[in-house]
């Protein structure tokens, strides 16, 4: 996006800036459309939903075999959410000072406060719209192949379940992203992965349950898929 496209942007949401700090939202959240990790993010999460949708039409028509294939699903997406969030640990802050985006916020009254805020919250959202719509056409899929009453409440609470654990996923990455940011300006990208892949890999190579963010969604996963039997 050019500077001169998010200025007739951001001045067209200007009166909504005013009166909704959503509107504010909104125009951050335009703004990061153009950010690499959130642009491929809405592209294989649209992928992965597609493909594991194939193979829940595919597979057998049962219920515990659907929702390991949902957990797959969503485990995919949430590492392809956190690209998006290796993004969203850039310095926006630049970003939005060379569109206008920074200027407009304040001709409206919003300082940095209010903007990183926005910042965060449109992130978040984006992110948990990379895990969201995988997970929903999993389900869709899964109804399609159940055919059954049984079958159609499996994808239904699937479904339900899919919504809170996007919005975690969203909302986790997001901050840790903005976080890491704050503490290391200019390198908040190595520190995030170190964040996130850090103690993962410790586990991974070494066997020991070593806490970590990937583990902590696969954990939340395994729950809901055990919630079934």
């Amino acid at each position: 996006m050019t500077t001169l496209t998010a200025t007739g942007l951001a001045l067209g949401l200007a009166p909504k800036v005013a009166s909704a700090p959503r509107a504010l939202v909104r125009l951050c959240s335009q703004s990061q459309r153009q950010l690499l990790g959130l642009r491929l993010g809405r592209l294989y999460g649209f992928g992965i939903g597609l493909s594991y949708g194939l193979l829940a039409l595919a597979g057998p028509a049962e219920a515990d075999v659907a929702g390991r294939l949902w957990a797959r699903c969503l485990v995919t997406a949430s590492w392809v959410a956190g690209v998006g969030a290796l993004s969203l640990s850039s310095d926006l802050g630049a970003r939005d000072d060379a569109q206008g985006i920074s200027g407009l916020s304040r001709l409206r009254g919003f300082g940095e406060t209010a903007l990183e805020r926005a910042r965060l919250i449109a992130g978040a959202l984006r992110l948990t719209i990379t895990v969201l719509v995988p997970g929903l056409l999993v389900c869709a899929a899964l109804a399609a192949r159940l055919r059954t009453l049984p079958g159609a409440l499996t994808a239904l609470f699937l479904c339900a379940l899919t919504v809170p654990y996007a919005l975690l996923v969203g909302g986790v990455l997001a901050s840790l992203a903005r976080a890491c940011h704050h503490l290391l300006p200019g390198r908040g990208r190595w520190l995030l992965a170190a964040a996130v892949l850090g103690p993962w890999l410790v586990a991974a190579g070494t066997g020991a349950p070593v806490p970590s963010i990937p583990a902590a969604f696969s954990w939340v996963l395994s729950q809901a898929v055990r919630s079934l039997h």
